[in-house]
């Protein structure tokens, strides 16, 4: 059987997905009580899109062992997919309590309750995965998402710079953070914040943009120009994030003949 087992788990890698579910099915008859194997022959129902019947094998594992935080997490997955969502809402609930430190547990139920536009109760498993797990920085990104959603800025600022501190140097987060921190009026740090952005994307010309517009806004005109400059010859058609972002900026003489040289 645990050859068997093994041969499907290569098989899966391998996207070979039917071959797979054959050699899973002789691990489990080789030994019917083989918990592994009904876990991989669930993942495999997955992918082939067959998950009435991987409901089935994630269940039985149930009653063989010791529930597991993945089996709840692939029910709770599988229910989705099939659009029983109290059932899915039910196992991604009972994935957080076998195993408080698995994110994919409070990310699914986070994305659960967003997708259906109930960003409160979104905000609210945020909130209770960042205090099981302050150091995660998915969860501070999530954090920052959902409070930009209720129009919390400083609360989605402190998501974004918390998922910096930890690691997160996604483009998005330098530029997202940038975005709400121009909405907050806090020049001084957006400029800080796009400026650390650039030295790990120094050719990004969102960035550029950004920090050209922030200069400007700001006053420091020589500064501005220069970036303004570095943008334009990088990629011209981006003005259009000037001009969304910064319209007095744009709309300046000044600049507009900048803009056309």
């Amino acid at each position: 059987e645990v050859a068997w087992h093994q041969v499907g788990k290569q098989y899966f890698d391998l996207k070979m997905y039917e071959k797979s579910l054959a050699a899973l099915e002789f691990a489990i008859i080789s030994d019917d009580h083989f918990v592994g194997a009904y876990l991989e022959k669930g993942k495999v129902l997955e992918k082939l899109g067959r998950y009435q019947e991987a409901i089935e094998n994630y269940q039985i594992t149930l009653t063989l062992d010791d529930p597991t935080s993945f089996a709840y997490l692939r029910l709770g997955k599988c229910f989705e997919k099939i659009g029983l969502e109290d059932d899915a809402i039910t196992y991604f609930k009972q994935c957080v309590k076998e195993d408080p430190l698995l994110d994919k547990g409070w990310l699914s139920i986070v994305n659960f309750y967003t997708n259906k536009l109930d960003y409160q109760k979104a905000l609210s498993y945020i909130i209770k995965a960042t205090e099981t797990d302050a150091d995660n920085a998915l969860y501070w990104t999530k954090y920052a998402t959902i409070n930009a959603r209720l129009n919390f800025l400083e609360e989605c600022d402190y998501g974004y710079r918390r998922a910096l501190e930890l690691g997160n140097y996604e483009l998005s987060t330098w530029i997202d953070r940038c975005d709400v921190l121009l909405k907050l009026g806090d020049l001084n740090t957006a400029i800080s914040n796009v400026e650390s952005g650039l030295e790990f994307y120094p050719q990004d010309v969102e960035l550029l943009y950004r920090l050209a517009g922030l200069y400007l806004k700001k006053g420091a005109h020589i500064k501005g120009k220069f970036y303004l400059q570095n943008a334009l010859k990088s990629n011209a058609e981006y003005v259009m994030i000037l001009e969304e972002l910064f319209p007095l900026v744009f709309n300046d003489p000044e600049i507009q003949q900048l803009i056309k040289v």
